[in-house]
């Protein structure tokens, strides 16, 4: 049924981050884009952030980009959606879960796609 309701959705793009870090750790995200401060949240282990946007035309330039830090180390930085970039924006609703090597994108329950962070 999710699977046809991506299919069927014309309203825009959703994402979702879960905090999914090992040790049970919160996570503060911070997300944006060229136009929009989604500003700085909180998650407990298991929570999540969510956010929808309408992609740009043309094709290849919207970009969402997002610092995530734990435990107050280094910040880790990921554009968490790139119009045009299939592993990040072939989506009508993009879920991610956030681990401490990297985010990964969980495509349906059977196959989740890692990345890793900037350089």
């Amino acid at each position: 049924m999710a699977l046809l309701w991506e299919k069927l959705n014309t309203l825009g793009t959703h994402v979702n981050i879960v905090n999914s870090l090992e040790g049970n750790l919160d996570l503060t995200l911070h997300c944006k884009s060229k136009d929009d401060d989604l500003g700085a949240h909180l998650l407990h282990h298991g929570g999540n952030f969510g956010f929808s946007f309408n992609p740009k035309f043309p094709i290849g330039t919207t970009l969402f980009f997002c610092s995530f830090q734990w435990n107050g180390e280094k910040l880790h930085y990921f554009d968490i959606f790139i119009s045009g970039d299939y592993g990040r924006a072939d989506c009508d609703y993009c879920n991610w879960s956030i681990f401490k090597p990297g985010p990964c994108r969980n495509r349906d329950p059977m196959q989740r796609v890692c990345f890793p962070w900037n350089k």
